[in-house]
C-alpha cells in the first residue's frame, strides 16, 4: 500500500476543516438588530440634532424619499438600494461622534441614469452568502445636498422585527 504525499494530506485537511466552518457558520444562528419604521422626529429646542430613522422600503417597485430639511430630497431607500441627491463621501477612520464638520473634497456625485447610483454609497453594506444576512458596514458618510449643505448618516440595520428585510435604519445629523 502506497502512502500519500504530505501536501496531499496537508491540503485534504485544510479543506476538511474549511468545509466545516462554512457549513457550521450557514447553519448557526445569527442575530441582527430590527427596527419598527419610524419616520424623522422634528429637531426641537429640547430634542439634539441627531436623530434616526427606520425607512420601510420592502416595496420593490417604490423608492422612499427622505428629506434631512425642508426644500426637496435628500435620500431615496428601494429595499437594499439607496441614491442621494446630491454628493456623497464614505469615512472609514472616524467614529459618527467624532466627525463635527463635513470634508472639503473626495465627495463622489450621483449619476441620474437608468440605475442611478452614487459609488460612495452604493455598497453601504456587507452580504454573507452563507446566512444571507445584509449587515452595515462600519462606516459613515457624509451627504452633501444640491444647496450645499452636509448630513452625516451611518447605517444601523436592514431589517424589521421578525427579522423581516428591507427596512433600513440610519441615525444622522446636520453638520456645520
Amino acid at each position: 500500500m502506497r502512502k500519500l504525499p504530505v501536501p496531499i494530506l496537508v491540503l485534504a485537511g485544510l479543506f476538511g476543516i474549511a468545509m466545516t466552518w462554512l457549513v457550521g457558520d450557514s447553519l448557526a444562528t445569527h442575530t441582527v438588530p430590527t427596527y419598527v419604521p419610524r419616520s424623522r422626529m422634528p429637531a426641537t429646542a429640547s430634542r439634539p440634532m441627531v436623530d434616526t430613522v427606520t425607512i420601510d422600503a420592502r416595496d420593490p417597485e417604490r423608492w422612499q424619499f427622505i428629506a434631512f430639511d425642508t426644500g426637496g430630497w435628500d435620500i431615496a431607500v428601494r429595499r437594499f438600494h439607496v441614491m442621494v441627491a446630491g454628493d456623497a463621501i464614505g469615512i472609514d477612520s472616524v467614529p459618527f461622534e467624532a466627525l463635527h464638520s463635513p470634508p472639503s473634497v473626495g465627495y463622489v456625485a450621483t449619476t441620474f441614469e437608468r440605475d442611478t447610483v452614487n459609488e460612495a454609497i452604493a455598497r453601504w453594506y456587507r452580504y454573507s452568502m452563507f446566512s444571507h444576512l445584509l449587515r452595515p458596514k462600519r462606516r459613515i458618510y457624509v451627504i452633501r445636498s444640491r444647496s450645499g449643505r452636509a448630513t452625516k448618516l451611518e447605517f444601523l440595520s436592514y431589517y424589521c422585527p421578525g427579522p423581516e428585510p428591507a427596512c433600513v435604519t440610519f441615525r444622522f445629523e446636520t453638520l456645520r
